[in-house]
């Protein structure tokens, strides 16, 4: 969107790639069908954009001067030679901004005041001018902040609460969402995926939808239902893990039987997902809207089984980040374009790395494997301490070590720290000590010998204050700390690569990995 306080709006629907008509009127991108014209699809942003604006309280200006174009950066309009006739009547070239427009600022410049001239002309145009108030009005519906005050993030050094808003590129990333109403987001760890996922669902409950928020692990579930628990409250928003859902869904269909008291791996992988399935003829349709948070953990068929919950599967709105780099149970399904088109799912990015100090982002960046570069946004951090000690009794002693450092010397809250295992509950040596010197380590979520209680999220009882977080990397998965300690890594794990950068990343501004003399190359 282009807005002139004089001459008034201007929307701009944004197509990539090569741009294609055929004889029948169908637009193509690449070779991907347009279910409609770009420029029908603008006339339609501009229109909602108007109504949109006349409906505030304090919007005085009446019906603003507006007019829609179309933007091809990839292509270039000389391409059509004499013919340019051959876009149609609905598409006159003067409204289409090319690749060459872009070339210099003076023609982009140029080609913006030659598009509104196209609707204004000589201020005959239907409408009025902005104005400034108005220009403030739509600064605040288009560009609003959102804020997140979590307590574990707070800068070392400083007591106050530290507030954490969205990136340039999370920004950019629900404007552009805004105007679709399926997607496959990617980005690296701390991009803020899981932030823009929670924000979008507060939305769309703003706007009356029945939404579904739902991710893989437990402790991701619970963090997202806390930080929009007044959007939960309403009753519109459903947070869940994907299994929880399964469960819940499958009780009440009446499709699931007598739960296991052991459940093994064939219960999470076939039983709850083929119970969901057969609960979807009498549960399905309850939900306009879909949000699914760390997608990559999801087989192609859950994410179809979860576009069958919506009222209009296949066209209401579904959207699901992912990161291929943070697959650690299988290949991540919307890596593959296939799965995506079958979904009806646009494919957008989130580059910027907003989470980690400079210093942690470069070390887990040797570990990224998607689509880049990523930028990191801070410029501030110590040096990550790699500290070799061989698995057992020596890890175990400079645990205990670095735990003294943090808590005693350095000062740190004990609930500011997390120490994450490559090992599950039930094998960690770490976890079945549990104390090291006075620092207790503490999981709401497992007892002693590191079986699951099997509590839902939100049975779990607050962490106390002057405890250590222990978790598995596996399960940390999308959730972060101040200050990270990684033990117990295995230089023999197949997918120790992907394991690495998950933990790393956990870390916002401080990392102490203690691993094996046989790692020490790869992280030094």
């Amino acid at each position: 969107m282009i807005a002139h306080p004089d001459q008034g709006l201007l929307i701009v629907e944004t197509k990539g790639g090569r741009i294609s008509l055929d004889g029948e009127g169908r637009w193509y991108s690449g070779s991907q069908l347009m279910t409609r014209s770009p420029f029908e699809q603008a006339e339609d942003s501009k229109r909602h954009l108007v109504n949109k604006l006349m409906e505030l309280p304090e919007w005085s200006s009446g019906k603003p001067r507006a007019g829609h174009a179309v933007a091809f950066p990839s292509v270039d309009l000389a391409s059509l030679g004499s013919g340019r006739h051959q876009l149609g009547t609905g598409a006159p070239t003067e409204l289409v901004l090319d690749g060459a427009a872009l070339a210099t600022d003076e023609a982009a410049r140029d080609w913006v005041a030659g598009a509104f001239d196209y609707w204004v002309g000589d201020g005959a145009g239907a409408g009025r001018p902005l104005g400034q108030n108005a220009m403030l009005l739509l600064h605040r519906l288009l560009a609003p902040v959102a804020e997140l005050r979590p307590l574990l993030r707070r800068e070392l050094d400083e007591a106050e609460e530290s507030v954490i808003t969205l990136t340039r590129g999370q920004v950019r990333a629900l404007a552009t969402i805004r105007g679709l109403r399926r997607a496959a987001i990617v980005g690296p760890a701390g991009s803020g995926k899981t932030l823009v996922a929670a924000e979008m669902a507060q939305r769309f409950v703003a706007e009356g939808y029945e939404t579904l928020l739902v991710c893989f692990n437990q402790p991701l579930a619970r963090m997202l239902a806390e930080h929009a628990a007044g959007a939960v409250v309403s009753g519109r928003l459903t947070v869940s893990t994907f299994h929880e859902l399964c469960r819940r869904l499958g009780h009440e269909a009446g499709v699931i039987g007598q739960e296991p008291a052991l459940k093994d791996q064939d219960w999470f992988d076939r039983v709850l997902p083929g119970a969901l399935d057969a609960a979807i003829p009498t549960v399905g349709g309850r939900y306009q809207a879909v949000i699914v948070d760390e997608g990559q953990d999801f087989h192609r068929s859950w994410l179809e089984s979860l576009d069958l919950l919506l009222s209009a599967p296949g066209e209401d709105v579904l959207f699901v980040f992912h990161d291929p780099s943070q697959a650690l149970y299988r290949e991540d399904p919307l890596a593959s374009e296939e799965v995506r088109s079958s979904l009806a799912l646009t494919p957008l990015s989130m580059l910027d790395n907003c989470r980690n100090s400079a210093t942690v982002h470069e070390l887990a960046a040797r570990f990224y494997t998607g689509e880049g570069p990523i930028t990191a946004l801070r410029e501030d951090g110590r040096r990550p301490d790699v500290i070799v000690a061989a698995e057992g009794a020596q890890t175990l002693e400079a645990l205990r070590r670095v735990l003294h450092r943090l808590v005693v010397e350095e000062q740190v809250a004990p609930w500011r720290i997390a120490v994450l295992s490559g090992h599950s509950h039930s094998e960690s040596a770490v976890w079945r000590q549990g104390r090291f010197g006075n620092q207790v380590l503490w999981n709401g979520n497992y007892g002693p010998d590191g079986r699951s209680l099997g509590l839902s999220a939100d049975q779990v009882v607050e962490q106390p204050s002057d405890t250590i977080l222990f978790d598995t990397i596996r399960r940390f998965k999308g959730l972060e700390r101040e200050m990270v300690v990684l033990v117990e890594l295995r230089a023999e794990e197949p997918s120790l690569e992907r394991l690495l950068y998950v933990g790393i990343s956990r870390a916002r501004h401080h990392l102490v990995i203690i691993a094996p003399a046989a790692l020490e190359g790869l992280l030094r």
